[in-house]
């Protein structure tokens, strides 16, 4: 099945945070990439349902891709953004 992306990142990417990273202005929609938020995130057939661990003041970007298939993880995606 396939999905649109909401972020693209490269998975292989990786700062000192453990973690991928990208930069906000990489997103279709940059006001759903907030801190708490489960997007999906990648490029070409590396894509996965991510939670938005943090966006800096400077438009980085981590991500925690949460593991199993995009299709068991959408109604992740479906909440929309967090509550504050």
């Amino acid at each position: 099945m396939a999905v649109p992306i909401d972020i693209d990142v490269d998975w292989n990417t990786m700062d000192d945070t453990g973690l991928p990273w990208t930069f906000v202005d990489e997103a279709v929609d940059p006001s759903k990439i907030v801190a708490g938020a489960f997007v999906i995130a990648g490029r070409g057939t590396a894509v996965a349902v991510a939670e938005v661990v943090d966006v800096d003041e400077d438009g980085v970007v981590h991500l925690r891709d949460v593991g199993r298939t995009v299709e068991a993880n959408l109604h992740l995606v479906r909440q929309g953004r967090p509550v504050p």
